[in-house]
């Protein structure tokens, strides 16, 4: 009898799909057997995420809090960190990709969930939809208002799994923070020290009241001088000379600056405009310490609790009777995971120590308009 042979070629094509058909059928059998739950968010957003949490990327504010709360979860960093700040974090943070809001970068760095720490709002709402389409990636939403904190952190520990250290964070708020708010509502307004916060490479930039970037003043019962338009975003107002002199603040903070040169505060420091305001004259100017990162804004994280705690003990110590050098050794074992030495205490604490200065004086080397937003 003559046998039928099939041509190997046709039979292979014969296959294929039915190849393909069983891989693809693999390949769905295995992504439904991924463990999922339903969660909401601080925004009343109902997302869908797995069981169990193993990698987030979070956005730049959300950054120092998910840092707090569980650093082996994240996938990225989006802070830049002040020169000489590297050895408060760890050499796992340290080794991230940084990353900061690209779509492009989150999705190659397969985060099961995104993190977005910032105001609740319609548009930042309709953000984190653009952004979970864009990725493919759920955006769970926690709010960062300074009053809602212990909300929020026992939010994250309910979805990451990490409820026993965000247990530690609320306690710490509840012994430092929450009895600055509630001391700055007794503070009449004829007592409030007037400030102004400098900003900018020449200091000549401020956000106003009911920016978050300039929040800490109003919290802690200071007034904010600024009279000026609120910008979304980065802020920075830009003011004049003329104007400021006008406000005649009791006070004078100062941002970050750039780095261990501390530029906008030696600029402001030398410059005979400058000299013509009391507060500057008389010596009332002050460098908001910076590391690991500003304490004041920029991220407007939860490192604004140690920004809080030094502006009132600096504004109000008869007021606030704060154990400061305590709180602040607390802060950094809880949130930055690291036991500070008395010597690294005193570091922290006098940003200006760095660049060989005193918080009244310091010598004048202008490095120019250097300034970020962070």
């Amino acid at each position: 009898m003559k046998r039928n042979f099939m041509n190997p070629s046709r039979m292979l094509r014969l296959m294929l799909p039915l190849l393909l058909l069983s891989l693809c059928a693999c390949g769905k059998a295995v992504k439904t057997r991924i463990d999922t739950r339903q969660v909401t968010d601080m925004a009343g957003r109902k997302l869908t995420v797995p069981t169990d949490i193993k990698r987030v990327y979070s956005t730049r504010p959300g950054s120092v809090v998910l840092y707090a709360v569980a650093p082996d979860l994240m996938v990225n960093r989006s802070l830049w960190i002040t020169d000489g700040s590297e050895k408060f974090m760890s050499e796992a943070y340290l080794k991230l990709p940084f990353a900061d809001g690209s779509a492009e970068e989150i999705i190659k760095l397969h985060p099961d969930l995104i993190i977005s720490w910032f105001n609740i709002n319609p548009k930042s709402i309709e953000e984190a939809d653009r952004l979970s389409a864009k990725t493919g990636v759920p955006v769970f939403m926690v709010d960062m208002d300074m009053k809602r904190y212990t909300q929020s952190f026992a939010t994250m520990g309910d979805l990451l799994g990490r409820k026993e250290q965000t247990d530690r964070m609320i306690r710490y708020v509840e012994t430092w923070l929450t009895p600055l708010f509630d001391k700055a509502g007794q503070i009449p307004d004829s007592r409030k020290k007037r400030v102004y916060y400098a900003e900018g490479g020449m200091g000549l930039n401020t956000d106003p009241s009911g920016s978050f970037h300039s929040e800490v003043i109003d919290l802690v019962g200071g007034t904010n001088v600024a009279k000026v338009q609120l910008l979304s975003g980065k802020g920075m107002s830009a003011v004049s000379m003329e104007q400021l002199l006008k406000w005649n603040p009791d006070v004078v903070i100062v941002w970050t600056g750039m780095g261990p040169e501390l530029t906008t505060y030696r600029n402001i420091s030398g410059d005979p405009l400058w000299a013509k305001l009391p507060a500057v004259r008389e010596h009332r100017i002050y460098q908001i310490p910076c590391k690991p990162f500003g304490w004041f804004d920029r991220p407007p994280g939860t490192n604004r609790i140690l920004g809080a705690i030094w502006l009132a003990n600096l504004l109000y110590p008869e007021v606030y009777h704060i154990d400061y050098e305590r709180a602040v050794k607390e802060y950094f074992s809880l949130f930055f995971h690291r036991e500070l030495s008395d010597a690294e205490l005193q570091e922290v604490l006098n940003p200006l120590s760095s660049v060989g200065g005193s918080q009244a004086h310091i010598e004048n080397k202008p490095k120019g308009d250097d300034e970020t937003s962070r």
